[in-house]
């Protein structure tokens, strides 16, 4: 057990009580990755492989060796990736179909609500392009953007810009660029009541940030599941709450949206009444046995107490951060935080090779700041290592450079 270092009370434990390292299987998590290059800080742009995934897709592929000896595990990596995310977000039966991204599932969303000329879809200028483009390329939709403010966009900023003509509010559930985490149940309530449909981009929350879509009363949402489902490239999901799926005819359709997909009596086509009338073809197989296998180790150990794990540790690394003296973008306030948590550097690139000196790898995707996402192997002595390392390669490096400028 590692010593008891920094402010969290207990030793060996974080400061709700939950074990410093969590396990899998009786065993520490950190063992199921290859951390043997340091501290990776990127699972929020693509989480390392675990071994519980890659086992899984080596399955799958010596089955495909043999052709298609690999269908009956396809199907069943299908069937039970839809199922274990439903059951993840709390998603009723038939409503979750399988894609390729986040944004094929934000363009579906805005297809099916078409909103009409003169109307208008509100964002806010945290968001990813994925939820600006499939509403800023149609015509006559205007897309207002709701202001932030210290690292955080107030509800009442989105609600001033909705009216009548609102066709959808459309926000990342948690921001790429500085981890603010959106009230959902907020959002779904004031977008309702304007008649307008809440829109959610999940891909930096879905797997890490508890997720009720029938109680928050979310309408459509849609993540990837090489982030914090610790899936791979090319898959991901649609939730659709029950009733939307026939706004429109299925924007993309395929043959796996028929209630019978393996009836080819071409003229007797009769297609799903709910979310799986969206499926298209044949999905990417092992991106789906990777996404499952992720999910399921996810389960194994606890989202919840994942969730308490590494909101404690993101919360370590805020305040040290701010000990240092560093402007951390993300928001001081824990409830409206994830698992990232940003940082303003003078010098990206020169941060990011004297941290890579030090083992520690941090996301540099936006230039003067540098992100870093905490996934639930970490530890208090990753974030421990993390802090010592910016005080070495980043404020003893800016001390130093003043005083030789002086």
């Amino acid at each position: 057990m590692q010593s008891d270092r920094g402010s969290f009370a207990g030793k060996g434990r974080t400061g709700t009580g939950e074990p410093n390292m969590l396990k899998y299987k009786g065993k520490p998590a950190k063992r199921l990755f290859d951390l043997s290059d340091g501290v990776y800080l990127r699972t929020g742009n693509v989480s390392k492989c675990a071994l519980p995934v890659q086992e899984g897709i080596e399955r799958f592929v010596r089955k495909w060796r043999r052709g298609d000896a690999c269908w009956p595990a396809y199907e069943a990596a299908f069937e039970g990736a839809v199922r274990t995310f439903a059951n993840l977000i709390n998603a009723p039966a038939g409503s979750v179909c399988t894609l390729e991204n986040t944004s094929m599932g934000i363009s579906m969303a805005a297809q099916l609500i078409a909103p009409p000329p003169g109307s208008n879809v509100v964002v806010d200028d945290l968001t990813h392009p994925s939820n600006i483009l499939p509403w800023s390329t149609r015509a006559d939709v205007e897309v207002r953007y709701a202001t932030s403010a210290d690292g955080a966009v107030d509800p009442q900023a989105i609600a001033e810009l909705v009216d009548e003509r609102t066709a959808a509010v459309d926000v990342c559930h948690v921001s790429m660029a500085i981890g603010f985490r959106h009230d959902l149940d907020a959002l779904a309530e004031l977008a309702h009541a304007a008649g307008a449909y809440l829109v959610v981009d999940a891909a930096q929350s879905a797997g890490l940030v508890p997720i009720d879509v029938q109680a928050s009363g979310v309408d459509f949402l849609a993540c990837p599941s090489f982030k914090w489902l610790h899936g791979t490239l090319g898959a991901g999901f649609l939730y659709v709450k029950p009733g939307l799926s026939t706004l429109g005819p299925p924007p993309i359709p395929g043959w796996m949206a028929a209630r019978d997909p393996q009836n080819f009596a071409i003229r007797d086509i009769m297609l799903h009444e709910d979310a799986r009338r969206l499926q298209r073809g044949v999905n990417n197989g092992v991106g789906l046995v990777a996404v499952e296998e992720g999910m399921n180790m996810l389960m194994e150990v606890g989202p919840d107490r994942i969730w308490r794990h590494v909101s404690d540790l993101a919360t370590q690394l805020h305040d040290g951060l701010v000990e240092l003296g560093l402007a951390v973008r993300s928001p001081g306030n824990a409830a409206e935080r994830a698992g990232i948590v940003t940082v303003a550097v003078e010098d990206t690139r020169e941060a990011v090779v004297n941290l890579y000196h030090e083992g520690i790898h941090p996301g540099p995707y936006i230039p003067g700041e540098l992100r870093l996402d905490i996934a639930f192997y970490h530890d208090r002595e990753d974030i421990e290592r993390t802090l010592a390392a910016f005080k070495k390669a980043v404020v003893n490096k800016r001390q130093r450079t003043g005083a030789a400028r002086r």
